[in-house]
This record gives structure tokens, sequence and C-alpha cells, in this order.
């Protein structure tokens, strides 16, 4: 009977397939590129902050001190946008520098003037390049950390895999990312994806089980637990808080804002099932010849 019961558990996870973005051009590169050249990239600054990801510095900080990062450490942040995340994990974890990777131009120049503003110049680098193609050296780095940015990578494993290359034996990966939690349907899947421009949307098992081929041991992987009060205050800030500032920075346009109001809605709808969820994942790579 146990025997049943766990070829009954394999099957069904084998067979869950990730749920993907039926218009994959849709969400290419270019297509990222361009909205977070544009509008979208100042909304989302306006509900979240400089930081641009769930949770923010106090987030960060919850995963460096969960990983295990701190000072004396050298980390690589990819897809790393503005580097909000880069200049908390210096200034505020103690983190001796940062290199941060990633595709669009313009967050990158905001990037680097915020960081020379802070006067972290000196600790922390820019490269403007896709994160798959960084250039940077092998076992180069401590630790490789992300914030919900790898949900616009089509290839997760492809990312990952480039985590493995740059970090060294036993150093570690952290990083938060949107994810599947239970009972989304093949239907809000399509509409959430194409909304956000995200080519594809794994579980947390499914992250899980990548990071342990890319040649990581699993030490987190959960529900960080921030995804429903964050879109609850984003929801809140867009109609009752910051609508001057909305419609602003939407050239006063109010089908486009009563669109923007209706997708984040229907986010925190998802949120408010379970549908959506943030996830939280740490990894330590693996010594090969510790563990021979």
């Amino acid at each position: 009977m146990a025997f049943v019961r766990i070829a009954a558990f394999w099957t069904l996870w084998c067979c869950h397939a990730m749920k993907t973005l039926v218009d994959q051009e849709a969400a290419n590169a270019d297509a990222v590129a361009k909205c977070y050249s544009g509008p979208e990239q100042n909304v989302w600054e306006l509900v979240m902050g400089k930081q641009i990801d769930i949770g923010g510095a106090s987030s960060t900080l919850e995963l460096a001190q969960r990983a295990g990062v701190g000072p004396g450490m050298k980390g690589v942040e990819l897809n790393c946008n503005n580097g909000g995340g880069m200049r908390a994990l210096v200034r505020l974890a103690g983190v001796d520098s940062m290199i941060g990777v990633d595709l669009t131009k313009s967050v990158v120049e905001t990037g680097r003037k915020r960081t020379e503003e802070e006067g972290l110049s000196d600790k922390i680098r820019f490269i403007n390049k896709n994160s798959l193609e960084n250039g940077l050296p092998d076992a180069s780095a401590d630790f490789v950390y992300s914030k919900d940015a790898w949900c616009y990578m089509p290839d997760k494993q492809k990312i990952i895999d480039q985590a493995a290359r740059i970090v060294k034996a036993g150093g570690k990966v952290m990083f938060t990312d949107w994810i599947e939690g239970e009972g989304l349907s093949d239907q809000e899947a399509q509409r959430y994806l194409s909304l956000m421009t995200f080519p594809a949307i794994p579980t947390v098992k499914e992250y899980a089980r990548m990071l342990e081929k890319g040649g990581f041991e699993v030490e987190i992987a959960e529900n960080s637990g921030r995804y429903l009060p964050a879109m609850n205050s984003y929801v809140h800030m867009l109609k009752r808080q910051a609508v001057y500032d909305a419609k602003k920075l939407l050239n006063w346009d109010d089908e486009a804002y009563n669109k923007l109001i209706s997708d984040f809605e229907f986010m925190a709808k998802l949120a408010q099932e379970g549908k959506i969820i943030q996830g939280m994942f740490v990894g330590r790579k693996r010594d090969v010849t510790r563990d021979l």
C-alpha cells in the first residue's frame, strides 16, 4: 500500500507541466526590456519603492540572514534591475562587493546613477548584458542573488546553471520569485503570464528540482508569505493613496489607469486564493571534491 501511494505521488509530480505563455514572443527579451524602459517600471517603483521587489530591503535581509550571507562576501545579482537589492546587501548586510547584470539599458543607467549618489560605486558594478551571457569567471562569487526577476527567464534551468557556474563550491544561491501556488487554471495562467510578460511560471517543487539538477543542495524552498499582503498594499496605493501619481505616470489616460487597477485586482485575487505566491529559495553548491 505504501508503495502504491509513493508511485501515485511520483506520477502526479512527473505529470505536472510547468505553465507557459502560449505566445512566447510576447515575453521575449525585447518585450521585457520594453516594459522596463517605459511607464511600467515607474508604476512598480511607485507601489514597491526603489527596491522594486516584494518586501524590499526587509525581504533581502531576511534572505541574506537565512542563507548566511554577510560581511566579507562577494556576490553577483543576475537580472538586477536598478540594483536596489545590491545596495541593500552592501549597506545593510555588510556584503563586501556586488556585480549586477541586467539586459535593460535604462534600468542599468538608473542603477549606476543611484549607486553613485549613495557613494557605493566602489563596491557595486553593473554589466549591461543578458544574464545568460554575463562573461563572469567561473567560481568567482561567494553567492548569487536575485529578487523576483527570474520569472522573466524562459528557461529557468539555464539561469540556475549560470548561478552554479559563477558561485564557488560551498557558496550559495539565494532568490525569491513569483511562482504558481495551488489551483491556478490554464485560463488564469495565460492572463497572468501575459500581463506580467512572464514566459513561464514554476512551482516551489519545480524550482527545487531545478536547483538540485544544477548542483545545489536545497536548504530552503518555501512560500515567503509576502505576496498576498504586498498585492493588497499595491491595490490600496493605486486606488486610494497614489491615484494622482499613477495617472500622471500613465499620461492622464483613464482607460490605461482603469486597466491597471483591473490587472492589480486580478493579481490580488489570485494571491487571496493562493494561486500565485512568492517563493523563497536558498541552495548550497555541492563541493564535489569534498563529497567524494
